[in-house]
């Protein structure tokens, strides 16, 4: 397919930045990729599949989307293909550092306000279904003291003394 260098840079610049490239599954021409303004979504389907080829990105492709990974050969090829200095990494690659006191603030350590129950952490608490107290059922005609004892029978479900 023949396309624009300039789209075809904006392409690699995008996919170097990152480290990974998303596409929907939509091969219209008229159909843009959302995350590079004039770029049609086709376009950015076959220059991925051009780098498949040779190896510089892997393909997966879930739920009607394509997701390639820029592989480390894939790194050499477009540092030299955008005249990138070797220090620049795709974001993919570098690590985010928080500070520790930040990790440590928020975890497992709730306070509770002055007004409401403390709790240690030896102390069970139930966290499933309320217990409910035994349904009260309607007395039977032969358990009510006006009315007169039914005889005794012997079996399931009869009284038996």
């Amino acid at each position: 397919m023949v396309m624009p260098l300039r789209d075809l840079r904006a392409i690699y610049e995008l996919l170097f930045r990152d480290g990974v490239m998303v596409a929907k599954k939509d091969k219209r021409p008229q159909t843009k990729h959302p995350e590079i303004p004039g770029v049609a979504n086709l376009q950015v389907i076959r220059a991925m599949g051009s780098l498949k080829s040779r190896g510089y990105v892997k393909e997966t492709f879930a739920w009607r989307h394509f997701y390639w990974y820029l592989t480390n050969e894939g790194i050499v090829y477009l540092r030299d293909h955008l005249h990138l200095p070797p220090e620049i990494m795709p974001a993919s690659l570098q690590r985010v550092r928080r500070p520790a006191a930040t990790l440590r603030q928020g975890y497992r350590h709730k306070r509770m306000d002055a007004g409401e129950e403390t709790y240690s952490d030896t102390t069970p608490r139930f966290r499933g279904r309320p217990l409910i107290a035994e349904p009260v059922r309607p007395k039977a005609s032969w358990e009510l003291e006006d009315q007169h004892q039914p005889p005794l029978r012997k079996g399931r479900g009869f009284r038996s003394e």
